[in-house]
Order: structure tokens, then C-alpha cells, then sequence
């Protein structure tokens, strides 16, 4: 099959229009037109799961934020045939958004001032836990916050009993209930209040496996779940044994970008062409083309089957998920639609497919430089470490990022930035050697990884923005982090 000239512009247009920069929040959840429901994904609502575990933009605060509205809910219960969210009541124990949206999480300044008054942290969650389920035990607790949490501490028994009522309520009336915990880097501005609050948050949530029909959702970033001191309490293996790992896989991006394409009414004709093509029937409202094989021979009538006139450049089906990949061999779904919307819109438009070779390499530059802003959402510290190693050249000896560092003294700037996130979690350790602790910071979080002993590597996601070289890599633009 080749596609005709108006099923290219009319392809081209709505990729090029994508908006890959929409994200969502706990309190502020995806379209359902926009979410996408990845079946591997699916793990992270089983009620019997606590703890997910993802990297950035891998969709922990998607499915936070699915969870806890109502509609998102009841169709994320229908597309994955989990009829119990159906009657399932949750709210949110700890959000992003805590100090600015009313609801029983505590904000971060309340947070840290029950801290300093030497209240236990699995006691303040304790008590978020009997406010978010008051309507259950009809009970008449404190409303205010820190007389509760002073309330749960000397009167154990009668809260666990509250607790009991509420469990019972909810099974005599056939419902679930779910706290979730997102966005657990702002629990508060350094780790030593986040660690506590952390823990205090994981312990709860073990505690609750003892009732029938209450459960906490503690969705945890990759670089915390790697820092020990937070599980540091009695069963925690209980938890991790039976974590979910929030992965992109490559038919699952491809299969984003295809519902991309199925449900604009722009594009959906020109799909319908391609899903007959590969697949052999007509294109329904829920079909998907999940086969590797037809999503290769479908992208291929889009971009063209090579990144060049023959294979030993690589396929694009593959090359785009290869150096789209940070060190776990992760790719997210914004890298991969920013790589997609930049090919079709470069000035050079191929004529025979709707994207080329050519456009993919941009669209990979692009990403990169979007991946770090993303990346320094979460991380406001990145982008110093990864400005001090331009020039540098990658596989190389992880002696040259650490004497870079100690030149242009990084552990010191980045200590001195303003922002209310928390430096790298790996710094806060006691050392004298923080340079080799930032290593360690970035391979938690997939930025580098180590190909042996003695060399270390940057994946391009992140190697392109950052200015450094690679034999045979994609090339890095000529663009100024400052913008000018």
C-alpha cells in the first residue's frame, strides 16, 4: 500500500499538531480522550497492590489522577475489566497540590510543623486516614488537624476501633475505599522531613492490608524507592515484595501514537486505510493495532521502513525507541511524541511518507532538550550538573564527570539553588566525596549508566541537551540552554 497525497497532509498535520506537553496531576487528571490504558499498566490498580514505583513521566500522577475522579475512575474500571473501582470512594492523602486544594491532605507547612512539635509520622497519616473515612464510622473527630493527630497518639484503641467501623461500613455497603499519596518529593524541603513523613506514609499503608476493604495507593519515585532509610521499618518487604513498576514497552508507545491518529477526526479516514492495510479489517471505536509486526508495517507506511536508503542505519521502528531510551531502558510517552510532532513539522518535508529520516533525528534533538526541562521538575538541580559536563565525550572514565564537577564546583551551586524541592537524595548522606554521590544520584534516576567498571555512558535522551559528544550519536543542535 502508499498512502495518497492528501492521506499524508492530512497525517502530517495532526502529528505535527500534537500537544505532548499536556501532563496531569492527582487533582487534575487526563481527558478520557487523552488517557491510554497500557495493559501492563494495569497492575497499578489491582486494590491489592500498595506501592508503585515509576521514574518521571512514566504516569504515576496519571493514574493518581485517574484514580481519584469519579468518571476517569468508572472508565478505567470498564477498559480494565476492574469492576470494583466501580463502587470504590478514594481521596487523596497527599498531593501536589495539598496547600492550594481543600481535601483531607495536609499541606507541606503543616506537615513540617508537626514534625518539629515531635509527633510521629505514621500518626499524622493516621489521622488523615480517620478524617478521609469519617462518613464510614460516623465518627465526630477534631477538625483541627494537629489536635487529631495529638488525639490519635494518646488514644490508640479508640481510633483503631473508628477505623474497624469505617472497614465494616464500607463492606455492608459494598464499596472500596483507597487513600493515595502522590507527589512524595513534596512532602517537604529536605530530606530529613521527607525521609520520616516518607516512612510514616509506607507504614500506614502496610497497616491497612490488615482491613477488608481499605487499602493506601503510594505512587513513589525511582530515586526514593532506591534510598533504604524509608523502608527501614518492621515488614516492609510485605510492600516492596509485590511493588509495580510503572514501564513504557515499545508496542504500548506505538499504540498511544495510533490512538493518536484513530481519534482525531482530522486523521481518522487516513488511519482507517492503514489499520485495513496491516490488520484486514475495518477500523472500529476500540480497535487498536497492538501486534509489533502490524505496528512496524503501519509506522512504515508512515516514516519509511529505514533511518537511511537501507538497513545499516537501523529501522525507525526501532531506531526512535533506541535513542529515545534513558539508562533502564525506559522510554516515555512525552519523548516519544515530541519526537513525532518535530519530525512533522520540520521545513523539509519528505514527499513519499508523512515523516522521514531526516525529522525523526530533529525530533530526537528536541526531546532531549524537553526530557531535561522535564526532568528539572522534579530534579531542579539537573540541568547544572548536566551544563558543568558539556564538551565532555561519552563512553568515558566516570573520573572525567567527577573532576568536571569539582572544577566547576557543582555540588556547590547546585546546593545553593533556590527552590523548595530537595538537592539529590543520594547528597544527603554524610561523605567527602560528593561528586562520586552524584554519580550515584544520576544512575538512580536512569541519566547514566555504567557499561563496565571503568566507563560510564549517557543515553542521547539526555546526552544531546547536555552537550555531549558521542561517536556515531546523534549530534547535538546548536541551541542555548539560556535561549539566547
Amino acid at each position: 500500500m502508499k498512502l495518497e497525497d492528501h492521506d499524508i497532509n492530512h497525517l502530517r498535520t495532526v502529528i505535527a499538531g500534537f500537544n505532548p506537553g499536556s501532563s496531569s496531576a492527582a487533582t487534575r487528571p487526563l481527558s478520557l480522550d487523552e488517557l491510554y490504558t497500557p495493559l501492563t499498566h494495569r497492575a497499578a490498580l489491582d486494590f491489592e497492590r500498595s506501592l508503585i514505583v515509576g521514574n518521571r513521566g512514566t504516569g504515576k500522577s496519571v493514574w493518581s489522577g485517574a484514580l481519584a475522579n469519579e468518571d476517569t475512575r468508572k472508565d478505567v474500571a470498564k477498559r480494565y475489566s476492574y469492576d470494583f473501582l466501580k463502587t470504590t470512594e478514594v481521596e487523596l492523602g497527599f498531593h501536589q497540590y495539598a496547600a492550594e486544594v481543600d481535601g483531607v491532605a495536609p499541606s507541606p507547612k503543616i506537615l513540617s510543623r508537626l514534625l518539629k512539635r515531635g509527633f510521629d509520622s505514621e500518626s499524622i497519616w493516621t489521622a488523615v486516614l480517620l478524617k478521609a473515612t469519617k462518613i464510614y464510622s460516623s465518627a465526630r473527630i477534631k477538625s483541627d488537624f494537629t489536635e487529631l493527630v495529638e488525639w490519635v497518639e494518646d488514644n490508640p484503641s479508640k481510633c483503631e476501633a473508628l477505623l474497624r467501623k469505617a472497614d465494616s461500613s464500607l463492606e455492608k455497603q459494598g464499596k472500596k475505599f483507597i487513600l493515595v499519596f502522590d507527589a512524595l518529593d513534596r512532602l517537604g524541603k529536605s530530606w530529613e522531613e521527607i525521609r520520616p513523613l516518607t516512612r510514616g506514609i509506607l507504614t500506614l499503608a502496610l497497616g491497612m492490608q490488615g482491613y477488608s476493604c481499605m487499602r493506601a495507593k503510594v505512587f513513589m519515585r525511582t530515586d526514593q524507592y532506591k534510598d533504604s532509610t524509608v523502608f527501614a521499618f518492621p515488614d516492609a518487604s510485605k510492600l516492596t515484595a509485590t511493588k509495580v513498576e510503572l514501564r513504557w514497552h515499545p508496542a504500548e508507545l506505538y499504540g498511544l501514537f495510533f490512538q493518536q491518529l484513530h481519534k482525531n477526526p482530522r486523521s481518522e479516514s487516513s488511519f482507517a486505510k492503514i489499520y485495513k492495510a496491516v490488520a484486514g479489517m475495518s477500523l472500529r471505536a476500540y480497535s487498536r493495532i497492538e501486534d509489533p509486526d502490524e505496528q512496524r508495517a503501519a509506522f512504515t507506511l508512515i516514516a519509511g521502513e529505514y533511518m537511511g536508503s537501507d538497513h545499516r542505519r537501523g529501522r525507525t521502528y526501532t531506531w526512535i525507541i533506541d535513542h529515545l531510551a534513558d539508562a533502564f531502558q525506559e522510554t516515555t510517552p512525552r519523548s516519544f511524541l515530541v519526537t513525532l510532532q518535530r519530525a512533522a513539522s520540520v521545513r523539509q518535508k519528505p514527499i513519499s511518507t508523512v515523516i522521514d529520516h531526516h525529522g525523526i533525528r530533529e525530533g530526537v534533538q528536541s526531546a532531549s532538550e524537553i526530557r531535561v526541562e522535564q526532568l528539572s521538575e522534579d530534579y531542579p538541580w539537573i540541568k547544572q550538573v548536566l551544563t558543568d559536563l558539556a564538551g565532555l565525550e561519552v563512553p568515558c572514565s566516570p573520573d572525567s564527570f567527577v573532576a568536571r564537577w569539582r572544577e566547576r564546583k557543582t555540588v556547590t551551586e547546585i546546593n545553593e539553588i533556590d527552590t523548595d524541592l530537595p538537592g539529590p537524595v543520594e547528597l544527603s548522606k554524610s561523605s567527602s566525596d560528593d561528586e562520586s554521590l552524584l554519580l550515584d544520584s544520576l544512575k538512580n534516576i536512569g541519566v547514566i549508566e555504567y557499561r563496565t567498571e571503568i566507563k560510564i555512558n549517557m543515553p542521547d535522551i539526555f546526552r544531546v541537551a547536555a552537550r555531549i559528544k558521542r561517536r556515531g550519536g546523534v549530534k547535538t543542535p546548536n541551541f542555548s540552554r539560556s535561549g539566547k
